[in-house]
């Protein structure tokens, strides 16, 4: 039933239910001070009034013991106390005897065993209080209190009550208690209304938020005004939308830019195709035609490659290669492939490498596709006549290959968008430098893969490029 409710009950509940069972618990506690004070405060409130009483029958008995005053004008005297006061008051000769109480239920009997009279005849100089039940089985506390004339104790006055006069009392405290606990509890809920909203409502606006997110609206964002775990949460909330609404719109140019790359090689199939199904055509210009096919079909393989690379290592599906490369070899190797590429540009490509550098463990295809897109780029957008020299040499740990051309070079704004899928910082002269803008984003992918890093960097335009990859020489960790 509980697991049902919305949060904000929920808070609100287990705070009140929290706030009642300590003051529950501290009621009980207090409770039992509270009776227990309440008592001593009679105690020591009746043996102020016994005092008094003492006081104003001192005058009475002590003519009463001179024999100048009667039995009945004392017990008038007492009688009118008692009433005033609502007490039981006994007098009690220095043998222990009572010889006159205020209503007469005290007959002439031996109290010198009582203990707060006991004290009185002994001198305590404290006040003794005992309770126990009357002659009539009542609960009744006593004290007594010494009369005394110059220095001479005259009697003993001893002063009863009965315990349920402390009922009061202690009825007073407890209600007092109970408007405290009331209050404190109103109070109490108060805040916790307030803190269960200061809890929900946040959370309130976050999941109406993530519903419009959900629904299309990536625009959304909460405001953060609080710097607690809720306004973290919310930082974070925003951040993830930021960052949804990026990968969307990187998704919508990706396809896009897709769409783009494939339509365009399939427009040209389709029309040398039709072209050569008509029959009409010349047969140089068919053979032309032919190849210009299997051109576009061999860019369309490696685009589609690239594609399915891309998305291998974006969801993490590729696996880490655990070959053992010799990175001079391969740098020799792929040298010799791309130097006829070079020499048709009349470019110098030079490999600057020691004999021999520590091996690298990794799928050589990974290795290769990285490194040779980087020359690829290098010569592809150096001019005719130019240089691109490759440098191999072991850096802290790193394999840091480093390609340097003397080509077109980058202004700064294209340098930071060189990862991104499907873009081409020489957007005039795409079409006769080919490629489709997938060689650096997959590149950099790879090689984050095995825990390395990629850097492009360029003085300005005309100023050439340089691009440096650090490969890890020590075994990747999956």
């Amino acid at each position: 039933m509980f697991g049902h409710w919305r949060l904000r009950t929920r808070l609100i509940v287990t705070f009140v239910s929290l706030i009642l069972l300590g003051f529950a618990g501290l009621s009980l506690l207090a409770g039992s001070q509270i009776s227990a004070g309440a008592v001593e405060d009679f105690e020591r409130s009746l043996a102020a009034q016994a005092t008094l009483v003492a006081r104003s029958l001192r005058e009475p008995v002590e003519h009463y013991v001179e024999g100048e005053e009667s039995f009945a004008a004392v017990a008038t005297a007492v009688t009118n106390l008692a009433n005033d006061q609502n007490l039981q008051i006994t007098l009690i000769d220095l043998d222990g005897f009572a010889w006159l109480s205020s209503d007469g239920t005290v007959g002439n009997v031996n109290l010198s065993q009582d203990p707060e009279v006991l004290a009185v005849l002994n001198r305590s100089p404290n006040a003794v209080y005992d309770t126990r039940p009357d002659v009539q089985n009542v609960p009744t506390i006593y004290t007594a209190v010494p009369i005394i004339e110059d220095g001479h104790l005259l009697s003993v006055l001893r002063v009863a009550a009965p315990v349920s006069a402390t009922a009061s009392v202690i009825n007073q405290r407890f209600l007092a208690l109970a408007g405290g606990v009331l209050g404190l509890t109103g109070l109490a809920v108060v805040a916790a209304l307030w803190l269960a909203a200061s809890f929900t409502r946040p959370l309130e606006g976050l999941q109406a938020s993530a519903l419009k997110l959900a629904a299309g609206d990536l625009s959304q964002r909460v405001p953060v005004s609080r710097q607690d775990e809720l306004g973290q949460l919310g930082q974070t909330f925003n951040h993830m939308a930021e960052r949804v609404e990026a990968m969307l719109l990187e998704q919508k140019a990706f396809a896009s830019n897709a769409s783009h790359e494939l339509r365009t090689p399939l427009t040209t199939i389709r029309l040398r195709s039709e072209a050569l199904r008509d029959g009409e055509l010349d047969e140089a210009t068919a053979r032309q035609y032919v190849a210009e096919i299997d051109d576009e079909v061999a860019r369309l393989g490696r685009l589609v490659n690239d594609l399915i690379q891309l998305s291998r290592f974006d969801s993490g599906r590729a696996e880490l290669g655990d070959e053992e490369i010799d990175p001079v070899r391969l740098g020799r190797s792929l040298c010799q492939q791309l130097q006829q590429t070079a020499a048709a540009k009349q470019i110098t490509l030079v490999l600057d490498a020691p004999e021999s550098l520590p091996a690298i463990q990794a799928n050589q295809s990974h290795v290769r596709i990285v490194l040779q897109n980087v020359l690829e780029n290098a010569i592809k957008y150096t001019p005719e006549g130019g240089q691109v020299r490759w440098r191999l040499v072991l850096d802290q740990g790193f394999l840091r290959s480093e390609v340097q051309d003397s080509g077109i070079g980058l202004a700064a704004e294209d340098i930071s968008h060189l990862f991104e899928r499907f873009y081409r910082a020489d957007k005039a002269h795409t079409r006769t430098t080919g490629g489709a803008g997938l060689g650096l984003p997959l590149a950099r992918s790879i090689v984050e893969f095995y825990n390395g890093r990629i850097h492009i960097h360029s003085d300005g335009v005309g100023q050439g490029t340089t691009a440096t990859v650090w490969w890890p020489v020590a075994p990747p960790h999956p």
